[in-house]
């Protein structure tokens, strides 16, 4: 693999796609970027086996085609370090040596095989699509996800509840102290609902500040899929199952911050305790 790039364009997507790697991670290869080069572009993924956001740049004299694992870490240090210069990229393919050369001088990463990096989740031939409007999916984003919990024993309260119906477009989110519920008025191709986890919902919240035409959509009973202009986002969805075809109402929502104003202020209702009998199993947190 050998093609030249500019820096700051490199550091731009090193940076965004990083931001999907953890901090204590389960395989010692998800410390690392995956790099893919076919013909002219540059493909960059990165995952934590539950979000993995795939990026892509168009590079410059490209020699040779490749993939190689390059540390995350060792990566971003040593290019936040470059003026806005011209780069050249080099990997040897024996013992995956990468090394950058500019001008004045060259540097040497030790990078690493990536046959064991993890493929990108795959939806099932049941997917539903749909596109969404940008700003409305920042907007429900930002004004819910401050809500959402970090609570381990109730991992459902850790994302941003999404109602899709034919008319609106509904996002939830709570820690059983505070309920945030944001709707907007929207027309959906499909109709469904899922629970996005706070980890894609804050990366989409600062990709999707870049782009400017609607998005796409994909998701099933287990994952979801954002694609956008120059990225593409897939993760798992937490708890219930992506449920196509069936919507809120707009009651249960209801009910549900009904039955939180009553427990805050003692006793819930008799009526509260009577719908939450309805409730979906899931949230149960929600006990009058």
């Amino acid at each position: 693999m050998k093609f030249s790039v500019s820096s700051s364009a490199l550091l731009s997507l090193l940076a965004t796609t990083g931001k999907v790697i953890s901090n204590k991670n389960t395989l010692p290869i998800l410390d690392y970027f995956l790099l893919e080069l076919n013909g002219n572009t540059l493909q960059v993924t990165t995952s934590d086996l539950e979000t993995t956001l795939v990026g892509q740049i168009e590079v410059d004299s490209v020699e040779s085609e490749g993939t190689i694992a390059a540390p995350a870490k060792l990566m971003l240090d040593s290019l936040k370090e470059f003026p806005e210069l011209p780069l050249t990229i080099e990997v040897n393919d024996k013992n995956w040596e990468i090394k950058i050369n500019w001008k004045s001088g060259s540097l040497s990463i030790p990078g690493a095989s990536a046959v064991s990096y993890p493929a990108v989740p795959q939806l099932n031939a049941e997917k539903k699509e749909l596109r969404l409007d940008v700003d409305t999916l920042v907007n429900g984003i930002n004004k819910t996800i401050f809500a959402t919990a970090d609570d381990e024993l109730r991992p459902v309260m850790n994302g941003i509840y999404i109602n899709l119906a034919p008319d609106a477009l509904t996002f939830v989110g709570t820690d059983a102290h505070k309920l945030v519920k944001y709707e907007a008025e929207t027309e959906n191709e499909v109709t469904a609902s899922f629970i996005l986890p706070k980890k894609p919902a804050n990366l989409l919240k600062s990709v999707l500040l870049k782009e400017d035409d609607a998005i796409e959509m994909a998701f099933d009973s287990k994952n979801a899929l954002f694609k956008l202009k120059s990225h593409t986002l897939v993760c798992r969805l937490i708890g219930v199952k992506a449920r196509a075809g069936q919507t809120d109402q707009n009651g249960a929502l209801d009910l549900l911050l009904f039955g939180f104003v009553g427990k805050r202020h003692g006793k819930s209702p008799p009526c509260c305790s009577r719908a939450c009998l309805l409730i979906h199993p899931y949230a149960k947190s929600f006990k009058a």
